[in-house]
């Protein structure tokens, strides 16, 4: 903790609080226990703030050194102000003032840490829907391209709308679960950290006839040994919509329909007359 050092330390832990805020809000009614408040947030960030003004008050007035209780760096007064950098600086009237006008301060860059996080995420249910839509279409276009081992691809059999209706009669939690397991294989944190490029997902590939860049970033999660068993819940989602299309059983010699082996807690009412045809009727 020092004067260059806090700032960027609380609008770090603002931010990350932030997005923690907003998934408690968004998801707070059936993947938590409880959702959250601003309330709770706000005793978060008095908390955080309380601790980063002891800890540095006590090494500006030399009561403690860096990094207490680790074996000592740096004189306390010597790290607030330089940082350890040969910035010289030595505590005077001036300094002082300094101090306290940074410390009054500390709880603005929590805040705007936070403002950050939630920042781009105050979205209704539609649009939220919208996005996740574009995540499972370019996702399954990814997975089944047009032109690939099987003739039709994802998007020509619509295996995203498939996806998306087994997502509305599944159990609300396995529901919210998803979403955000597809929000994180959207997010470009992950991105960056497999493809180096800070884009989302659905970003990737600027020509759209082309899924190599998010091919790459998929085989990347497929080849992970942490990943690999979330990528097998991304890939057996997207497959369900994928090879129970009547175009897609058909092209691999299965006379169909092809229906899974449904879950115990299955059940979907009554089956509605198919939409066209010869093809299956899903729920």
């Amino acid at each position: 903790m020092s004067f260059l050092l806090d700032p960027l330390a609380l609008l770090m832990l603002g931010f990350l609080a932030g997005k923690a805020y907003h998934l408690l809000t968004v998801f707070g009614d059936r993947v938590f226990s409880r959702g959250a408040d601003r309330r709770g947030l706000l005793i978060v960030g008095l908390f955080i703030v309380a601790v980063f003004w002891a800890y540095s008050a006590l090494l500006f007035v030399n009561a403690i050194y860096f990094p207490w209780p680790l074996p000592r760096w740096f004189g306390g007064t010597d790290w607030m102000l330089n940082s350890g950098l040969p910035l010289g600086l030595t505590r005077s009237t001036a300094t002082d003032l300094a101090a306290l006008v940074i410390f009054a301060i500390y709880p603005l860059w929590f805040y705007l840490g936070t403002e950050l996080g939630v920042a781009g995420h105050r979205v209704t249910n539609a649009q939220r829907q919208r996005e996740r839509d574009r995540i499972i279409r370019d996702l399954a276009a990814t997975m089944f391209p047009r032109g690939g081992a099987i003739t039709p691809g994802a998007g020509d059999v619509d295996s995203s709308a498939v996806i998306e209706r087994l997502l509305g009669v599944i159990p609300p939690l396995f529901d919210d679960a998803l979403t955000v397991l597809l929000f994180a294989f959207d997010s470009r944190f992950l991105v960056l950290a497999f493809t180096g490029k800070w884009k989302r997902f659905v970003d990737l590939d600027a020509d759209e006839s082309s899924v190599w860049e998010k091919g790459r970033y998929l085989a990347a999660w497929q080849s992970n040994t942490y990943l690999l068993s979330v990528a097998e819940i991304l890939k057996t989602t997207v497959s369900y919509g994928y090879y129970t299309r009547p175009p897609v059983y058909v092209a691999v010699g299965y006379n169909g329909p092809m229906v899974p082996d449904l879950p115990s807690w299955y059940n979907p009412g009554p089956v509605p007359a198919p939409s066209s045809p010869g093809e299956e009727a899903i729920p």
